[in-house]
């Protein structure tokens, strides 16, 4: 497992186990959840989630997981099962893109500086986040 990712995760397990930072900051803990799930950690974001005792804030996201995952959702409402549906093609769609920038060549000049920050709209969850 890649060093850094496992630091993310650790961090990640550590956020979604306090009820208090889980309402305060569900749209960066999504966020963060959907970018471990692409980068093959899906399983292990999708037990944190269902393990946070703020779960029920996070079950669209839960849903989104087991989708991206090829398991079952079960007793979902219809508006779960969309943004389950809108997760997953999140992942899918970061996961291709993570391969698709790995094969690219990217210029000095092309990067962005580290000071700017990216906005990421998923539909879902809008979150201001440092810049890749």
């Amino acid at each position: 497992m890649n060093a850094a990712h496992e630091h993310c995760l650790a961090e990640l397990e550590t956020f979604f186990a306090d009820a208090k930072i889980c309402h305060d900051c569900s749209p960066l803990l999504e966020h963060l959840s959907i970018r471990l799930a692409a980068l093959g950690y899906a399983a292990q974001v999708q037990t944190m989630v269902v393990q946070s005792p703020a779960a029920e804030l996070f079950e669209g996201l839960s849903h989104g997981l087991l989708l991206y995952l090829g398991l079952p959702v079960e007793n979902a409402a219809d508006r779960a099962v969309e943004i389950a549906t809108q997760i997953g093609t999140a992942i899918t769609e970061f996961a291709c893109d993570q391969e698709a920038s790995s094969l690219e060549f990217t210029s000095d000049s092309a990067m962005a500086s580290a000071d700017e920050e990216a906005s990421i709209e998923y539909g879902f969850v809008d979150a201001a986040v440092p810049a890749a």
